[in-house]
């Protein structure tokens, strides 16, 4: 069997982009599926065997060090063709490429506008110059690599119009949800009496946890269950102290195949994000996923979002909680309204939105690329 290996140093071992949907359906094609990975011991599952790599908790340190250790792990594997998942890994992915291996880049999101957005690298003048660094640097391994996966047709758009000759060589391979692992459930997680919202991923204040948090004092009776990692301790602590936390069911870091039955024991979805550039032209898999569980949902009203998700949502100002609080009373008295948007989104999901369609891309690039 042909050997592949994809390195991550930012994601979680059982990732869902990386493992549940890339290394399981490249094992399943038949071949010899590698991951490099934080994990603390060598695991496997479902045909991919998992590598440890020890990644320092500095986000100074973690792309010399942690990314130097998962280069060494992964050039101990002699796989064919490297995938890196993280930016911070695209300076090994250039080392890969020049001891003459094939190497993909999976562009999980738009880093350049991304960087803008991180406040812990200081001003604004300072994260523009490190956009514009960064900038240079994802030119040069796009022009070097062998291929480039995006998540969204726009990012294809964006790289095109600076690298129009390496239109061949980049790839939409949009982040769906695997169905068949959605209804494999692992627990059936009774219902809250409760009306229960749930979010499901990072929890960062653009992703407006805080603004949803305050709404919930306007609505005493409903709940809020949180499925994620929180950004910083700072940001946890602003949340924390609000007075509607108590109707928070703070739950962590929930393994992904596990979180489906939280999921459908809520009654609504949220994917409340700031209006930033990344976050309006995206379509996030948690949306997906909802959808999949026949859950309607209370999302941003970003236009791209209204156009794609009209009919299975409620819409809102993810920056003001009393417009939050209202969409959260709209939906909780509309409980056909409910019903009939979860069900349309799953029956769009099945047509056109699962990964075990959207595999085929994957799988037929690697046979392209490993003749």
């Amino acid at each position: 069997m042909t050997r592949v290996c994809h390195i991550t140093t930012v994601h979680g071992p059982f990732d869902d982009r990386i493992f549940f949907k890339q290394c399981r359906s490249l094992a399943a094609a038949g071949f010899d599926t590698h991951l490099v990975a934080p994990v603390e011991q060598e695991t496997g599952e479902d045909g991919v065997r998992i590598h440890p790599v020890a990644v320092p908790s500095s986000r100074l340190l973690r792309p010399v060090v942690g990314a130097w250790r998962a280069f060494r792990t992964a050039r101990r594997l002699k796989a064919a063709l490297y995938q890196v998942h993280d930016p911070e890994l695209l300076w090994v992915a250039l080392l890969l490429k020049k001891r003459g291996n094939r190497v993909v880049y999976d562009m999980h999101e738009s880093m350049r506008g991304h960087i803008l957005t991180k406040t812990w690298l200081g001003p604004t003048w300072m994260r523009k110059l490190a956009s514009r660094l960064y900038g240079w640097f994802e030119d040069l391994a796009i022009r070097k690599l062998d291929h480039v996966l995006v998540v969204v047709e726009s990012m294809r758009a964006d790289i095109l119009k600076y690298h129009p000759a390496q239109a061949e060589k980049v790839t939409v391979l949009r982040n769906l949800p695997v169905v068949a692992l959605i209804d494999r459930s692992l627990q059936v997680l009774p219902k809250d009496p409760a009306f229960t919202l749930i979010y499901v991923g990072g929890l960062s204040r653009i992703r407006g946890i805080k603004e949803v948090v305050q709404a919930l004092e306007q609505v005493p009776g409903v709940r809020l269950k949180l499925l994620g990692p929180w950004s910083d301790d700072a940001y946890r602590a602003e949340c924390t102290a609000l007075p509607a936390w108590a109707q928070v069911q703070d739950l962590g870091q929930v393994r992904m195949d596990a979180v489906y039955d939280h999921i459908r024991a809520a009654d609504a979805g949220l994917c409340l994000l700031y209006p930033v550039h990344n976050y309006m032209i995206s379509l996030p898999i948690k949306t997906f996923e909802y959808m999949a569980c026949g859950l309607p949902m209370l999302l941003s009203d970003f236009p791209f979002w209204q156009e794609t998700f009209g009919p299975y949502a409620w819409f809102t100002d993810a920056r003001d909680p009393g417009a939050i609080a209202s969409a959260i009373r709209a939906a909780q008295a509309d409980a056909e309204g409910r019903v009939r948007k979860g069900r349309e989104g799953r029956a769009t999901v099945l047509a056109q939105y699962s990964w075990e369609s959207e595999s085929r891309i994957l799988v037929d690039l690697y046979h392209r690329l490993l003749p």
